[in-house]
Parts: C-alpha cells; sequence; structure tokens
C-alpha cells in the first residue's frame, strides 16, 4: 500500500543544461520515515515542492492519496509541509499563529502535544520574528503537523538544530510513524539519515541513485569495509587499478571499498609498496562502510555533468 507515488517526473529550470530532476521515480507508504540525500543541488526540494503541489512537473504524474497532485490542488488537505523557506507570520505571537492555523481545520490535530513535544509550550507568547532560525524551524514543523496529515513532507527539517533538539525532533517524528503518518524528510547529513530513515533514497544531481533500508542500500556497494589513504599520492589509483580495484579519489585522499579479509591483504601489499618507495601518502584508515561511502561512489559512477545551479 502506498500513500504517494512520483512517476517518471522531471523537471528542467531555464538556463540550466541538465534537469533538476530525470524521471524520477518514488513511492511512499504510511507509517514509513522516508530520508532523501543528496547534495546542494541534487533536486531534492524541487522534487518535495512538486509532490506537495507548490511547483509543476513539466512530465511525470505524482498521486497523493489516489489522487492525482495539481499546483494549489485540494490533495494538499492530506498532507502538511514545511520547506527551507517558511512562510511564517512573524508579526504574530507564536500562540497566535498557532490558532490561526488550527482554524482552518474542523479537526485539527492535540495541538498541545505536538507543541510540547517540539519544546514550543515556554514560547507561546513570544513574538515569531524574535525567534532564533532553530526555533522558526520546530514552529514550522509543529504547524505542518496541526492538520492531522497522512503525508508530511519535511525540507531539511534539522537544520539549525543543535544536536540535542535534532534527537528530539526525530522522536517526535517516530511517534507520528507509530500512528500511520508518513513521513519524507530531506538531508545532507547522512550520519543522521543512517541513524533514522526506514528507507533512503539518495538522489544525485536529479537522478534517484538508491532506493531502500539501510541495509540495503550499504550492501549495493559489493562491500562491507573501506580503506582509505590521506594525502595520497599521484601513483595510488595506478596502484588500485592494476589490482583489479576501483578506487575513488576525493581531494587528496582515495578509497576503495570491498570485503574485509580481502582489504586487510590489499593493505599490507600497500604498506610493503609504500616501504619500497613506490607509494606515498599520510595514513591508511580502515573501518565498516558508511553510508557517505556509498552516496560517493554511487555518484562517481553517474557524475558527467557540471554541478548543479539554481534551485535545489
Amino acid at each position: 500500500m502506498t500513500i504517494a507515488t512520483m512517476t517518471n517526473v522531471s523537471k528542467r529550470y531555464p538556463g540550466i543544461d541538465r534537469p533538476a530532476l530525470d524521471e524520477l521515480n518514488l513511492s511512499i507508504s504510511p507509517g514509513s520515515i522516508v530520508v532523501l540525500v543528496g547534495a546542494n543541488g541534487s533536486g531534492k526540494t524541487t522534487a518535495m515542492e512538486i509532490l506537495s503541489g507548490l511547483r509543476s512537473a513539466d512530465s511525470g504524474t505524482v498521486v497523493i492519496n489516489g489522487k492525482k497532485v495539481v499546483p494549489g490542488g485540494l490533495h494538499r488537505y492530506d498532507i502538511g509541509v514545511q520547506l527551507q523557506e517558511g512562510g511564517l507570520p512573524q508579526r504574530l505571537k507564536v500562540k497566535e499563529a498557532v490558532r490561526s492555523v488550527s482554524a482552518l481545520y474542523q479537526d485539527p490535530g492535540p495541538v498541545d502535544s505536538i507543541l510540547r513535544q517540539l519544546g514550543l509550550t515556554d514560547r507561546m507568547n513570544q513574538m515569531v520574528d524574535r525567534l532564533s532560525g532553530g526555533w522558526q524551524r520546530r514552529l514550522d514543523i509543529a504547524l505542518a503537523c496541526v492538520g492531522r496529515p497522512q503525508l508530511l513532507i519535511l525540507d531539511e527539517p534539522s537544520s539549525g538544530l543543535d544536536p540535542m533538539a535534532r534527537a528530539e525532533l526525530w522522536e517526535f517524528l517516530r511517534s507520528l510513524r507509530s500512528r500511520g503518518t508518513a513521513v519524507l524528510a530531506s538531508t545532507h547529513d547522512l550520519t543522521e539519515a543512517e541513524a533514522f530513515a526506514d528507507r533512503l533514497l539518495l538522489l544525485h544531481r536529479g537522478k534517484l541513485l538508491l532506493d531502500g533500508t539501510v541495509p540495503e542500500v550499504l550492501a549495493s556497494a559489493g562491500g562491507a569495509w573501506r580503506i582509505r589513504l590521506t594525502e595520497a599520492g599521484d601513483r595510488t589509483s595506478d596502484f588500485f587499478r592494476d589490482r583489479g580495484e576501483h578506487p575513488l579519489r576525493q581531494g587528496e585522499n582515495i578509497s576503495v571499498i570491498g570485503e574485509r579479509q580481502h582489504l586487510e591483504r590489499l593493505a599490507q601489499d600497500i604498506d610493503l609498496e609504500r616501504s619500497a618507495g613506490g607509494l606515498t601518502y599520510s595514513d591508511l584508515l580502515s573501518g565498516p562502510i558508511r553510508l557517505e561511502d556509498v552516496y560517493a561512489y554511487a555518484a562517481n559512477l553517474t557524475s558527467t555533468a557540471s554541478p548543479a545551479q539554481g534551485p535545489s
């Protein structure tokens, strides 16, 4: 069962030489936290704006609760949306902003509970424009939840929050999930995504690279271990390729992914080659593969265009 789907959705902005979204396909099920991961310019915000009906696609189909999404359509009553640039009423008190949004719904959600879980109870008498960016973000999320949405769309919801506030936010989202709400949240923090996602969508330059649970995405790299040489010399990539490896250079560092025993033997060869004067590097780091490694490898395989410009 799905609550929302995007099928072959594409979007191009004037003056940009590649699409912001390139035939994007995704589905979201009730009671799940789906995290959309990607660097700035990967298409995360564009995807969320199209899904929420705030921006039109050039092609493709978007459906929420069996209804085709039309920009500005009534399907928005089934969803709650928090975007990076919120539209909070700056000259109201927090309690006035909450009251005005609650009045839009015949059966608003448990407002007091939402505000308490997001830590806003003690700030009800503050003016919205006097709140810090992090507190405005919390208020934006709270208002998105007032209408009891079946689907909650959150663009970089933890941006501007300190570590404790981030943990509280994700715990709140988990409580919504337990009540059947579907959550689609974006982030560029891969550690955060790895910790909290039921399902990951890795987006790069408008294309969906990987889609699966955290273990599935990690397994897609073809190995569970990684070695990294820091400040690696120019000959290092050739050393790996001569041995059938697929090195990834990121700045001065070079990484290789594979099975642990194989890479431990390779590390011995690297050390011998360095002792013989054939390789130069600063440190050899070894450990379990992380989501950032998978994303870097997948993005490297598909990168043929210049970095994004314009909306993300």
